[in-house]
């Protein structure tokens, strides 16, 4: 998610002659956990933001989510820094040009419906609304072609039949676009039970880096109908 290797070099780099090795050290023993370990990094000269760089990968590497991480790495920040000074926007900085790469890539009916609720960090909502999403879309095709109004894993087990498909993913005359067919039938409808029911009806609280990976998901199966073959 952020790149602790940066933010540790301009840390370091921003604070190489305005603090001390005692102070560094005596600051992160008091916020971390851990103990500080080596991390070479022949672009750094100065001792001083080497001892940074090294506390901040030696936290980047711990077992913990990332939201920990970042709120470590932000206290580390704040009580190494001046109240006014612009280093304590290092990760606010790494976060919004992610951010902003994250949701170029993003189907555009996905960014339309999620974008807004992740931002305000709805992000189990935001994860429900792109797969309600993608269930909408497949089921106004599967209507449009059949009458029918099906809805969940049923929709998409009959959407992406590989016997009869209402939906071709590939060219269903050669075993791989049948394996194509059934994999991707199976993924839909394992979306379903496993994403987007749970999200709908049960109070889950997930990770911002968890629902960027299930925005990811969602977006990736927007994409695939955008390129079948048929429906």
């Amino acid at each position: 998610m952020i790149n602790f290797r940066l933010i540790g070099v301009k840390l370091g780099e921003g604070l190489k002659y305005d603090t001390s090795i005692n102070e560094i050290n005596r600051i992160a023993i008091a916020i971390f956990d851990f103990t500080e370990s080596s991390h070479s990094n022949e672009s750094i000269t100065s001792s001083r933001s080497q001892l940074i760089y090294d506390w901040v990968m030696t936290l980047a590497e711990q077992k913990i989510d990332d939201e920990r991480k970042l709120k470590l790495l932000q206290e580390f920040i704040n009580a190494l820094t001046p109240e006014n000074s612009s280093l304590r926007s290092l990760i606010k900085e790494s976060t919004q040009l992610y951010d902003f790469d994250f949701w170029r890539v993003i189907h555009r009916s996905i960014t339309d419906i999620a974008k807004n609720k992740f931002e305000d960090g709805y992000y189990a909502d935001a994860v429900e609304s792109s797969f309600k999403e993608v269930n909408k879309r497949v089921k106004e095709i599967v209507k449009n072609k059949t009458g029918q109004e099906l809805d969940g894993a049923a929709l998409m087990y009959k959407a992406f039949s590989v016997d009869s498909p209402i939906i071709a993913l590939d060219d269903l005359s050669s075993e791989t676009g049948k394996n194509i067919q059934k994999g991707y039938m199976q993924i839909y409808a394992g979306a379903m039970t496993g994403i987007r029911n749970p999200k709908a009806h049960d109070n889950i609280t997930i990770s911002k880096e968890r629902a960027m990976h299930f925005i990811f998901l969602a977006s990736l199966l927007m994409y695939k109908l955008d390129d079948a073959i048929s429906y």
